[in-house]
């Protein structure tokens, strides 16, 4: 799935992006049926405690996940035969800064795109069945 996310300029991008890569990671989760909603309320970010809890829940449910420093992000499965499938995936956000030239104040006429690419097991599903 793409999509654009509008943001101003003055944003934290970094901070925005973990967000939508959390969110993308914890419907990812809700969506293979691991009972994370005790830990896992809302989008706030984790704790040290619920990152442990969450860990151990994905080794249970032998569920790997593989985030690099550079914004890409693999989840993958293991079945019972120890062949490992990959359910999700989330690649490194592309920025473009524009320019609104009807924006009459110059503080809002710069702005960025932020374009996120991800994809999961799941979307394909949905889309074949339709």
């Amino acid at each position: 799935m793409k999509g654009t996310i509008l943001l101003n300029h003055t944003e934290n991008v970094k901070q925005i992006e973990d967000e939508e890569k959390q969110r993308f990671f914890r419907t990812l989760l809700v969506e293979m049926d691991i009972p994370i909603d005790d830990l896992w309320e809302n989008d706030i970010p984790l704790s040290i405690e619920q990152k442990i809890k969450l860990r151990s829940i994905l080794t249970t449910y032998k569920v790997q996940v593989i985030d690099d420093l550079d914004g890409h992000m693999q989840v993958y499965f293991f079945d019972d035969s120890g062949e490992s499938v990959l359910v999700g995936e989330w690649h490194k956000c592309s920025y473009k800064l524009k320019r609104d030239l009807k924006q009459r104040d110059p503080q809002k006429q710069l702005y960025l795109e932020m374009e996120v690419n991800c994809w999961s097991l799941f979307e394909e599903q949905e889309t074949s069945e339709a």
